[in-house]
């Protein structure tokens, strides 16, 4: 089943008509251990800022840490394939080759699958620590759902085929299973949802941040912060235009594992980047800056400590005060059941 022309490559052929032995295991791995390395990076930074700070870490921190092990992991996985042959024309490889490549492309291809859930489970964490209200419903939503939808395309990959061996001995094992195009169909889906799940955690922080009353430069800055997740958004709409080489053998799913691995990627750095300005904030000696705390019992305000407030709010550190929230909530709350 031919795919149509899109983003992912096909092997060539030459002028007599045979297939060209075109590699392109080297050029995945080139892109996805870039991607590895600045993911390591970006998570290193953050545990680094908190342990600066004194801050211990919560439940987002260790989550986002078991996503980038599970990418790790992925990428990993696709390296070993890639030594098998993934890449090449699948004509061009041996049954053993093949079977190499078809079975740990799948566990690489389950790994990115939990990381993607994991990284999007992390960010809404950390949402719930600045959400009061109805919003919090609606992110917990968001978690369970994700968690469901993604957890079946990660159970789906490997109970397409009966029994599950024969998803990696396709030719010379008996067995069954589900036609490509219904997989190709699935796979869209899922894809689909975990693109919009981007978008709508990436919106999110504007309807959280939009009644803190800060001035209106560090709103903006704190909201750009936290809506980096909307590039994680756009690789998994990207993935979609190659999802069409699953079950196609005149095709390589080199850019499905890119896409696929850019998408958890970016997710993992988008929710380390608010979190990494606290390393070049400035402390400031200005008066305690008021906050609006919107409660479940109407708007509420109150004060924060000098040292999360800077010169004129314009080089305060917006992400420490965003984050502050949390705290202030929990003292209105008790201050209603002690008056």
């Amino acid at each position: 089943m031919d795919g149509p022309h899109g983003k992912t490559r096909h092997p060539g052929r030459d002028d007599a008509g045979q297939l060209e032995d075109e590699n392109l295991g080297p050029y995945l791995n080139r892109v996805i251990w870039s991607l590895a390395g600045l993911t390591t990076l970006f998570v290193a930074l953050r545990i680094y800022s908190k342990v600066l700070r004194r801050r211990q870490l919560w439940w987002d921190d260790h989550v986002l840490v078991a996503s980038w092990v599970a990418l790790v992991f992925s990428i990993a996985m696709q390296s070993v394939a890639v030594s098998y042959g993934l890449g090449r024309h699948y004509a061009l490889l041996t049954s053993e080759e093949n079977s190499g490549v078809a079975m740990y492309s799948i566990i690489a291809g389950f790994g990115s699958i939990l990381t993607t859930c994991w990284s999007k489970t992390s960010f809404a964490l950390s949402l719930l620590r600045i959400t009061t209200g109805k919003l919090r419903f609606t992110i917990w939503a968001i978690i369970i759902s994700v968690n469901i939808v993604l957890g079946t395309n990660g159970l789906l990959q490997w109970i397409q085929c009966w029994p599950i061996q024969k998803r990696w001995h396709y030719d010379t094992l008996e067995g069954t299973c589900f036609p490509s195009q219904i997989i190709q169909n699935y796979n869209t889906f899922f894809a689909a949802f975990s693109g919009l799940m981007d978008i709508v955690l990436a919106l999110l922080p504007w309807k959280i941040i939009w009644t803190v009353a800060i001035n209106k430069r560090e709103k903006l800055g704190a909201l750009i912060l936290m809506s980096a997740g909307v590039i994680a958004g756009v690789m998994a709409f990207l993935k979609i235009k190659t999802v069409y080489v699953i079950g196609n053998d005149n095709a390589t799913t080199v850019d499905l594992f890119i896409f696929g691995t850019a998408e958890p990627a970016t997710a993992i750095m988008a929710a380390s980047i608010p979190v990494l300005r606290m390393l070049i904030r400035r402390d400031g000696h200005a008066k305690p800056a008021q906050f609006i705390v919107l409660g479940e019992n109407g708007l509420k305000s109150t004060q924060l400590p000098p040292r999360l407030t800077g010169h004129g709010g314009d080089d305060a550190d917006s992400w420490s005060k965003v984050s502050h929230l949390e705290q202030a909530r929990l003292r209105n709350r008790d201050e209603e059941w002690t008056d």
